[in-house]
């Protein structure tokens, strides 16, 4: 996701918790899959151009059991996004990338996980955003008003810290953007990688290729009834976007989060 606006927060990663809000049942190994390999039941397709379920050149597509996104000739790329038709709260959500050779330009291959969106479908909606771009997979994107208190992760300092005190509150405006920067880059240029997000009530974690690189509490958004006013925002719709690179998604399924688990 691109805006003129940066942030890089200081403090401590922290530990969170919640409860479980999902109705979809479970596999053996609590994974519930969200892509059945074979079509996009369950999700929808958005556009700039045309808008919602109507994808005339195949910006989106299902192939080997797998999501191919922008596998179209360059000066047919556009923005847009594949959607959920659900919205989940507290899981943890897994989806597995790898880059294509096709991208608009030359410069960084560009995409992203978006979760808790809510509201109209625009691009891009009131959400949160696991970026995923080359050297910048983990950073979190803080999407059309929504508001957080971001964490910066150092290697130096303990993983999980209860305190819950540490922390700089990091707000975006209505059609605008903020960024927080993610701690290390463990990502494969050449192969497949895992970005996860650990999502518990209005607190959120970005995992890359197992490490944990970003964290976010006091999730709010705007009251749709009084926008002078915030409210937690722990649910929303997760999207997969298609933004200026070649990309393939496997593997994207949820796991609902017990109350007592640790990240």
């Amino acid at each position: 996701m691109k805006s003129a606006v940066f942030f890089a927060s200081i403090g401590l990663l922290l530990a969170v918790s919640g409860l479980i809000s999902v109705s979809a049942s479970a596999a053996d190994d609590g994974w519930t899959p969200l892509f059945n390999g074979r079509n996009f039941d369950g999700w929808y397709t958005y556009l700039e151009s045309s808008g919602k379920n109507h994808d005339p050149n195949g910006v989106f597509k299902v192939e080997n059991r797998a999501i191919h996104v922008l596998d179209v000739p360059a000066g047919k790329f556009e923005n847009g996004y594949l959607a959920t038709t659900q919205e989940f709260s507290n899981v943890r959500i897994h989806v597995e990338y790898k880059w294509g050779v096709k991208r608009v330009a030359e410069g960084k291959r560009d995409s992203g996980l978006l979760y808790l969106a809510v509201g109209p479908d625009r691009v891009y909606p009131r959400s949160l955003e696991c970026q995923i771009e080359e050297t910048d997979t983990g950073d979190l994107w803080i999407v059309d008003g929504a508001a957080v208190t971001a964490f910066f992760i150092s290697p130096t300092l303990p993983m999980y810290d209860d305190d819950m005190s540490v922390g700089t509150r990091v707000n975006s405006f209505p059609g605008s953007s903020v960024r927080v920067l993610k701690s290390g880059d463990f990502e494969d240029r050449a192969g497949w990688n895992t970005v996860e997000v650990i999502l518990r009530g209005d607190s959120a974690q970005h995992l890359v290729n197992g490490r944990v690189v970003n964290t976010a509490r006091r999730i709010q958004q705007p009251d749709p009834q009084n926008p002078s006013q915030m409210i937690p925002l722990k649910k929303g719709r997760i999207l997969l976007e298609a933004e200026g690179a070649e990309i393939w998604f496997r593997q994207v399924k949820i796991k609902p989060l017990a109350p007592a688990a640790k990240p």
